[in-house]
């Protein structure tokens, strides 16, 4: 969330909590436990109905929905929604409508814009249809799908990052004068420029390496592959998505500390695009060194699941997920405790319950996620992942708590 939408949220809701805290909170998570189990079970889950968990298929969309939540909200503000409808419609018409609207975007980006356009017409490794269609050694149903899905997911990535960079850095600078409209799409194009740049140099050489022949005239080989030990773009996976949270818990833990100190936007946006880079490169070389010490072993090439380098830095992004999840469920549902303390307390207070909660959540999610979801058997189970899940649970706290105001257990003062 953006300085800008934590103003606008605080300001514009002014929710009371209907039962004390913390039973409010605790309340609202248990429904939102329960809302993500049951839309797991119909919607991703193996053994369920539609069973989109691939797993990358089933990541990809919650992904998607993600990032057009973070443009509805964070970028366009809520456009074309007008601030009457915000305010004075029913808070359950208000959430159902503002849901699906971003689900029904979300859902155009991925299968009609990337499957049938940009596939079909341009990147074929962004359509599993089109991956299907063209034939070539491999490429069967499975395969085309979860190689496309996996672009998808990267490119969402980069697309989501560097759109809450800019705002959170930059705010809509050079573009604050303008209108309401040209500063939104101004900003909405720009992320998506710098996410196709980072796309092509951090990414796309992984990609064309997973199809045979390697495609050598259409991409280098992975250039980070020497001392990631691996030419998985999970590499670059790895320190975005912490990088994302540290711009996730600027806005909402940190109330835009320190980068708000510097007064100068363009110096500003330099300054949080330096830092949160390289913390979370730091962030995930850390990460890893404490994997080094819970395995008992270092990752090597060629090691199998938890001592495979690319395990590990899918594995450090997935962790970060459960720590903007926690993250979120403080800020939405426990009125962002503690209050009334010094900034850096509140800071460091909010930061390590952050950390912390995510961490239990983590631990719960392969604890319970057998019997509860069917489809982790273990924390080093090959080839899934709990981002599914995690990102969907995310997405759904978030538009709980934007969307729908917190209802049942929160109402308008």
């Amino acid at each position: 969330m953006t300085e800008k939408m934590e103003l606008r949220w605080l300001e514009e809701r002014a929710l009371r909590d209907v039962i004390p805290q913390p039973f409010s909170g605790l309340l609202n998570l248990a429904l939102m436990v329960v809302l993500s189990t049951i839309l797991y079970h119909i919607f991703f889950s193996p053994a369920g109905y539609l069973r989109l968990y691939t797993p990358n298929l089933g990541v990809a969309i919650v992904i998607t929905i993600l990032m057009v939540i973070h443009w509805g909200v964070d970028c366009f503000d809520f456009w074309p929604f007008n601030r009457r409808f915000l305010k004075e419609t029913n808070v359950l018409v208000k959430g159902v409508v503002l849901l699906l609207f971003y689900v029904g975007i979300a859902l155009l980006a991925m299968f009609v814009l990337y499957n049938e356009i940009i596939g079909r017409l341009g990147p074929i490794f962004f359509s599993g249809p089109a991956l299907l269609a063209g034939g070539g050694l491999g490429q069967y149903a499975q395969t085309a799908r979860e190689n496309a899905s996996y672009a998808q997911i990267m490119m969402n990535t980069c697309i989501i990052f560097f759109t809450i960079l800019w705002l959170t850095g930059f705010g809509y600078a050079p573009w604050g004068k303008s209108d309401k409209l040209v500063r939104a799409f101004s900003v909405w194009i720009m992320g998506m420029f710098l996410a196709i740049i980072a796309f092509a140099l951090l990414f796309y050489p992984h990609i064309a390496y997973q199809f045979y022949p390697p495609q050598i005239f259409m991409a280098v080989s992975p250039w980070w592959s020497g001392w990631a030990m691996t030419i998985s773009s999970f590499f670059h996976f790895g320190w975005m998505v912490p990088a994302l949270v540290l711009l996730y818990w600027t806005s909402m833990f940190w109330e835009g500390r320190p980068f708000s100190l510097i007064e100068n936007r363009f110096w500003r946006g330099v300054a949080t695009t330096v830092v949160v880079v390289i913390g979370g490169i730091i962030v995930m070389l850390l990460s890893n060194s404490i994997m080094d010490w819970y395995f008992d072993t270092e990752a090597f090439e060629g090691g199998n699941t938890v001592e495979q380098p690319a395990w590990r830095w899918n594995h450090v992004a997935e962790m970060f997920m459960y720590m903007a999840t926690a993250g979120a469920i403080l800020f939405y549902y426990f009125d962002n405790w503690p209050k009334g303390l010094s900034l850096l307390v509140r800071a460091i207070v909010r930061t390590v319950i952050a950390v912390v909660g995510g961490l239990i959540m983590a631990w719960l999610y392969y604890a319970l996620g057998p019997t509860f979801l069917g489809n982790v058997p273990g924390m080093a189970m090959e080839g899934d992942t709990s981002l599914c899940w995690t990102v969907m649970l995310l997405s759904l706290v978030i538009a709980h708590g934007v969307f729908f105001d917190g209802f049942p257990f929160k109402k308008k003062a």
